[in-house]
This record gives structure tokens, sequence and C-alpha cells, in this order.
């Protein structure tokens, strides 16, 4: 079997010729992982190469058309082969309010997610956060990591669209943003109440008659957007929930232990069964 090999090329920088058939990348990234680690086209099963722009579905199967010599290369010509639309994307839009936390547990959590599929992540700063944390996220080169780290969980699990990292907002700014989202979002948090089916109710708009019995969302439900927040390690205060809940946030329980943030975002989303 052979094996495709998925790499993102920089849409503000490369070119995509479509008339042509042509893709260049002056990635050097891509170049090196290629060449040298991969060492294209030596092992002759590295022969199905596909490029994504993370900007659209679009998949492009190529052919490298760039002689590899011994010469450092500054750039790498591809020949379109065909495109397709991936299939790997959710149809529901989700944008996941993730608490700041501990870097490296940070990091875990947006790059399982990002495999989950989330498109969009808004960074927020709660009551309990620590302010330690927040210094290091508003660097710039701590977001370029995280960029890095969004485009290569994107890659591996066959993904095509970057999620979104969001700047970091303060809780009173989520409340002033979700006073304008559509009454259409499903809105939920992680806090010890009841299952997602109870909390959503039968008679919910979103149409939950028969809720399964451990409480996921059923697919066929055909959710487009939802919202999902977890709050901080010590979690979220008396006054964030109630706040949340005049919101129509929707609280939900994890189950009986307290988890740790990145475990609890992950937990969450997989309520809403919707990979």
């Amino acid at each position: 079997m052979v094996r495709s090999y998925r790499f993102a090329i920089n849409k503000e920088d490369d070119l995509i010729d479509l008339s042509n058939k042509i893709i260049t990348t002056k990635k050097q990234n891509l170049i090196h992982q290629l060449i040298k680690v991969l060492r294209y086209p030596e092992d002759e099963a590295h022969n199905d190469i596909e490029l994504i722009d993370g900007f659209s579905r679009n998949v492009y199967q190529v052919r490298l058309l760039t002689e590899i010599g011994s010469k450092i290369l500054k750039k790498l010509d591809f020949e379109i082969v065909s495109v397709k639309q991936s299939p790997r994307e959710l149809d529901t839009l989700v944008n996941f309010y993730v608490p700041i936390i501990k870097n490296e547990n940070f990091e875990l959590m947006l790059r399982k997610l990002c495999e989950l599929g989330v498109q969009e992540f808004t960074p927020v700063f709660f009551k309990f956060s620590q302010k330690k944390y927040l210094r290091k996220l508003r660097e710039h080169s701590y977001q370029e990591r995280i960029l890095k780290i969004i485009e290569s969980a994107t890659e591996q699990c066959e993904g095509a669209v970057f999620a979104k990292l969001n700047p970091v907002i303060s809780f009173e700014d989520l409340i002033r943003l979700n006073q304008l989202i559509d009454k259409d979002t499903i809105k939920i948090f992680a806090a010890e109440r009841l299952s997602l089916s109870e909390a959503l109710g039968e008679d919910d708009e979103i149409g939950v008659r028969q809720p399964c019995q451990d409480g996921a969302v059923p697919r066929s439900l055909g959710l487009r957007k939802v919202s999902l927040l977890i709050g901080p390690e010590g979690g979220l205060s008396i006054e964030e929930v109630e706040a949340l809940e005049k919101l129509d946030f929707k609280g939900i329980s994890l189950g009986k232990r307290i988890l740790r943030a990145e475990t609890a975002a992950v937990v969450l989303f997989s309520k809403l069964d919707l990979t």
C-alpha cells in the first residue's frame, strides 16, 4: 500500500497556478522534510504527495517536477495531478473557548482538538487563570509556535483547513461577544451539572427527541454552529457560571472525576459525537 504524504504550503508566499496546473513552494521546512527526511524520490514508496493551503478544503495531489541534485534548493515545483475536496472536515462549525493554562498542557490541548476537527480557538482569561501563562501566550514568538502546532496537527490527521487562533480575550469580552452571537449557535460549557441531553432538554430547538443513552447528541441532528467552553485549573467561579447561564450556555457534567483542563476539553468535544 502506497502512503500519501501531506504537506502544507504557505498560501501568502507560494504560488498555486490552477490554469497551468503548477504549484511552486519556497517553504524551507517542507523542502527539508521532503528531500532530506523522506529522501524523495530515492525511495520509490514516496510517490504520492498531497499539498494543502490550510484555508480551503482543496487537497492537491501533485508530482514533483524539480530535479533533485546535490545543490541546495530554494524552491520546488509540482505538477497538479488532481484536486479533491477533503472529506475529513466537520460540517459543524466549532469554536472552542479554551483556558490559559501551563504552556505544554495548552499546546497538547490545542493539538488534540485540532485532530478532532475544531475550527476556531479563543483563549480566555478567567478569574482563576494565572497571569504567568498569559504573558507567554501574548508573545509573538509563542503565537508562531502555536500556529506551527496547529499546522502540524492538521497535516498529521489528514485535515485540510487550519484552525483559527483568535487573540486572548477577558471573560468580560466573552460575555459581550456572546450577546451578539445568533441564537442558532448551541453553547455548552463544562460544569457539575446535567448530561448533555438533559441540559438541552427534549424540546430544545435543535430537535433532541430521543437522546442517546450516553448523553451524546445524535449525528442526525445536523448541528451547524457550536460554542464550547471549559474553565481553567481551579474551575469557573460562581459568578462566571451564572453569567454563562444567562447567555444560554448549557452546563453539563463530564463525569464524577476531576479532570485536567486538557483532558476536559477532549471529553467535552466528544460529547457532541460530531466525528
